[in-house]
């Protein structure tokens, strides 16, 4: 299976285990992943939502390309690229006006809109459970998982398509197909705050402390995202959400791909599980997976 693959900034960047292990586990799976040329951010979060023009035609030459490029569909990992694209799509779909705007602005003409999915759908919908848990070679048994999928992914529901966007079961199902067991908890649609990461630190730190604290009540050991933002938000300001709570949290924030990859026996340096904050690894070896 061939498909246009768009990591975006963030998976370029400080996310850089997310695409290496997004690569490597669509590779066994026997996805090819072929990056989309000359891509430019998506706009998520500031650009759209200081000028909805500029957001509308950010997206519009990424898509562009995507069609010059020949493929109908492509695919990212990451949430907010997910929610813009498939934004940008959903507003220029019959839409002559918007997009003679958009070739007026940048030059750039949208004959072609290519479907935008998120990885966790591709892998559900497309390969499948029985094709994922096909190549388990190192099974998560004795794994109690939070997966957290917050406010982008499945949201708005007419937008997404995907999932239900209150109770989502689309992670839940590929871990269970990785042998691991996950729990039934009370925020695994809830936003983290990861948007005002930079100008309402107090909101972040309340809703973050909220996803943190009903994962440890429903038992769980790490939480598991498919969201960039969602992991640095709840990895790095971990300490701070834990608000003097005794005892603290560490809870390790693990990407679905490290997991899927460390079930198929790849091993630890290759899934970058050293670069998160709070260290998987006494987890992970205590249950004899490492």
């Amino acid at each position: 299976m061939n498909i246009a693959y768009f990591p975006g900034c963030s998976v370029h960047a400080m996310a850089r285990e997310y695409d290496r292990t997004t690569r490597l586990v669509c590779e066994r799976l026997g996805v090819r992943l072929k990056e989309v040329k000359d891509w430019n951010c998506c706009g998520a979060t500031a650009a759209h939502s200081l000028d909805h023009e500029l957001g509308v035609n950010l997206g519009a030459r990424n898509l562009a390309i995507v069609g010059r490029m020949g493929f109908d569909r492509l695919t990212t990992p990451c949430a907010g690229c997910f929610n813009r694209l498939k934004s940008v799509g959903f507003e220029l779909k019959d839409n002559p006006a918007a997009k003679e705007r958009v070739r007026r602005l940048t030059g750039t003409e949208v004959d072609r809109l290519p479907e935008t999915v998120h990885l966790l759908q591709l892998l559900v919908e497309d390969v499948g459970l029985e094709s994922i848990a096909r190549q388990v070679v190192n099974p998560l048994k004795g794994l109690k998982l939070a997966a957290y999928y917050g406010c982008l992914i499945t949201r708005p529901r007419k937008l997404a398509a995907f999932d239900d966007p209150e109770q989502p079961m689309s992670m839940d199902r590929i871990l269970h197909s990785l042998g691991a067991q996950t729990v039934a908890w009370s925020h695994k649609g809830e936003c983290c705050g990861g948007g005002f990461a930079a100008s309402e630190t107090g909101i972040v730190l309340d809703l973050g402390g909220q996803v943190l604290e009903a994962a440890r009540q429903a038992g769980a050991e790490a939480i598991v995202v498919a969201c960039p933002m969602c992991q640095s938000n709840l990895d790095t300001r971990q300490g701070d959400m834990e608000g003097g709570r005794k005892p603290g949290y560490s809870l390790p924030v693990i990407y679905i791909t490290q997991l899927m990859g460390l079930a198929y026996g790849f091993a630890a340096r290759q899934l970058g599980l050293k670069r998160l904050m709070v260290s998987p690894l006494p987890l992970l070896q205590g249950k004899g997976l490492l």
